[in-house]
């Protein structure tokens, strides 16, 4: 079993799937992100190429598109050794559906080996706790070969489709999820702008029809005094809608844009409105003080 790329997410999901008893070898751009694990019993391959000749399974978690093709098909990609013995490479990084199913064409020709599109919902919380969601595109054979992989670091394993259907899902999931954040962040300013306090709105709207995981992850950040996921991404988001924001969150909302703009794209190739979608990227762009291309 292998796992590329030991990001937020990558590195806590290559820990579960560890943790449930598999022989895994990893491998990071940045070497020393591979060292907590090495001291867990992971094995650090010199190179993708390296990892494919001793893994029958690969789970790759990248930041986008490129650096999926750039670690299985680049030199001393996983792609390169077509004598090693892959037979499913485990996609959990959040890619165009399209590029999904050229990259999954492609590595059926070059080594006749499979790909499921794998992203997953719930974060570096989810992904410690081994609570994410996981969203599943690909044959049906090769699907139940990767299960057990895929059940050791997500609570919720769902069987969408054929290969990109997984990445669709997710597109669906950001739309709901970046909606409800901006949401989120709307009713704290207006509520503040009223007279009640931020911190007491969360509290109140527990248990009722306005909560959702979004709002209790955020107060539970939030509570916790946390400095990253969801509670700071609403705090931008606030901090826009009063003129505090800046270009200082321009870096934290550059993959979430990535990800709406997947959203968006799907829409417009299936002839369907996207107006959230639209919505959510204006005020995220806002939010990350980026201008108009």
């Amino acid at each position: 079993m292998g796992y590329i790329g030991l990001g937020n997410i990558g590195e806590p999901m290559a820990a579960r799937i560890l943790k449930a008893g598999f022989r895994t070898v990893i491998w990071n751009r940045t070497a020393t992100k591979s060292l907590t694990l090495a001291g867990q019993g992971a094995t650090i391959a010199s190179s993708p190429a390296d990892l494919a000749s001793r893994c029958q399974i690969v789970c790759v978690c990248l930041s986008n598109a490129e650096a999926v093709e750039a670690v299985v098909f680049g030199p001393e990609g996983l792609a390169t050794r077509p004598e090693g013995p892959l037979r499913v490479l485990i996609d959990n990084s959040t890619i165009h559906p399209d590029k999904t199913r050229q990259f999954a064409e492609r590595l059926r020709q070059v080594l006749g080996a499979g790909w499921l599109d794998c992203p997953v919902s719930g974060g570096p919380v989810g992904a410690r706790a081994g609570t994410l969601a996981a969203m599943v595109g690909g044959e049906g054979e090769e699907f139940e070969l990767a299960r057990p992989v895929i059940e050791s670091f997500a609570a919720k394993v769902t069987h969408m489709g054929p290969v990109g259907c997984g990445q669709v899902a997710k597109a669906c999931n950001q739309v709901i999820g970046f909606g409800a954040m901006a949401a989120i962040a709307e009713a704290l300013v207006l509520a503040q702008r009223s007279g009640i306090a931020m911190d007491r709105l969360p509290d109140a709207l527990a248990g009722g029809f306005a909560d959702s995981n979004v709002l209790k992850e955020y107060a539970r950040a939030t509570s916790a005094g946390e400095a990253g996921g969801i509670a700071v991404l609403v705090r931008a988001l606030v901090e826009s809608r009063e003129g505090r924001a800046g270009d200082r969150y321009r870096n934290r909302f550059a993959l979430l844009l990535k990800d709406i703009a997947i959203a968006s794209d799907l829409g417009r190739s299936t002839s369907t409105a996207t107006p959230m979608a639209a919505l959510i990227e204006e005020l995220y762009r806002r939010a990350g003080n980026y201008t108009p291309s």
